[in-house]
C-alpha cells in the first residue's frame, strides 16, 4: 500500500493526499511534522534529508516534493483523473503548478507565518499588508488566465487545479483583503463539489496561532 508522511494542516500534504484520492489509490498516512515532530528522526531523514513533509512511498519508490509526487501519480495512476491530456495541457499544467510554488507560495507563506501561525508579539502587519497586495495581483493574473474555461488547463481537471485549488482555498480563509476574482470563485465552487477535495482539501486554517495549533492537533 502507498504510504504518506505528513500532517493534514500542511498545504503540500493536502495536495498529495487529494491527488491520491482523485486517482482512486488507497494509502496510509502517518501524522508527521509541525507539532507532531518526527521529521528529524533517522528513518525519516533517510527518506527526505530536507526534513520536510510530505514524503510518499509507493513500493520501491520514495519521493518528496509535493509537485513531483503529483506528477508521478498523474503518470502512473491518473489517466482520466488528474493526468493532462495532450502536450499543450501538460505544458500549462506544469506552468501553473510551478507558478504556485515559485511565485504564489512566498506571498502566501508570509501571511501564514506573520499573521496566522505566530504568537501575537511576532505578528508583522506591515509585511502581511504587502503580501496581501501582491496576492491580489497574482490571483487576478490567475483569474484572467482561467477565464471562462472549466478548468485551469482547459476542458479537463488536472493536478494543476489541485495545486492552485489548495492555495486559493487557503487564501480565501485568510483575514486580509481579497482580490475580485469571479472566474476563480466560479472555478472554486466546482472544486468544492469534488469528494476528494471535500475530504482532504477543505481544511480549516484558523485566524491565529491558537486556532492553527488546535486545528492541526484535531486533524492529525
Amino acid at each position: 500500500m502507498i504510504e504518506v508522511w505528513g500532517r493534514r494542516s500542511s498545504i503540500n500534504v493536502q495536495k498529495v493526499v487529494w491527488a491520491l484520492e482523485e486517482c482512486g489509490q488507497k494509502f496510509e498516512r502517518h501524522a508527521v511534522g509541525g507539532q507532531f515532530g518526527g521529521t528529524d528522526d533517522k528513518a525519516f531523514l533517510k527518506m527526505n534529508p530536507n526534513a520536510l513533509v510530505p514524503v510518499m512511498k509507493d513500493g520501491s519508490i520514495t519521493l518528496y516534493e509535493s509537485n513531483a509526487i503529483m506528477r508521478y501519480l498523474a503518470r502512473k495512476y491518473g489517466k482520466d483523473s488528474i493526468r493532462p491530456r495532450g502536450q499543450k495541457a501538460y505544458a500549462l499544467a506544469d506552468q501553473w503548478t510551478d507558478w504556485t510554488a515559485t511565485t504564489l507560495n512566498p506571498q502566501m507563506f508570509t501571511v501564514l507565518v506573520k499573521q496566522v501561525r505566530c504568537k501575537p508579539e511576532d505578528a508583522d502587519p506591515a509585511a502581511v499588508k504587502v503580501a496581501a497586495k501582491n496576492l491580489e495581483n497574482l490571483f487576478k493574473t490567475a483569474n484572467r488566465a482561467i477565464g471562462k474555461k472549466p478548468w485551469l488547463t482547459g476542458r479537463h481537471f488536472t493536478y494543476a487545479d489541485i495545486a492552485l485549488g489548495a492555495f486559493y482555498w487557503r487564501y480565501k480563509q485568510f483575514d486580509i483583503k481579497h482580490a475580485n476574482t469571479p472566474n476563480l470563485d466560479r472555478w472554486l465552487e466546482q472544486i468544492k463539489e469534488r469528494p476528494a477535495f471535500q475530504k482532504w482539501g477543505m481544511v480549516p486554517v484558523g485566524t491565529n496561532n491558537d486556532e492553527w495549533l488546535a486545528n492541526e492537533k484535531k486533524l492529525g
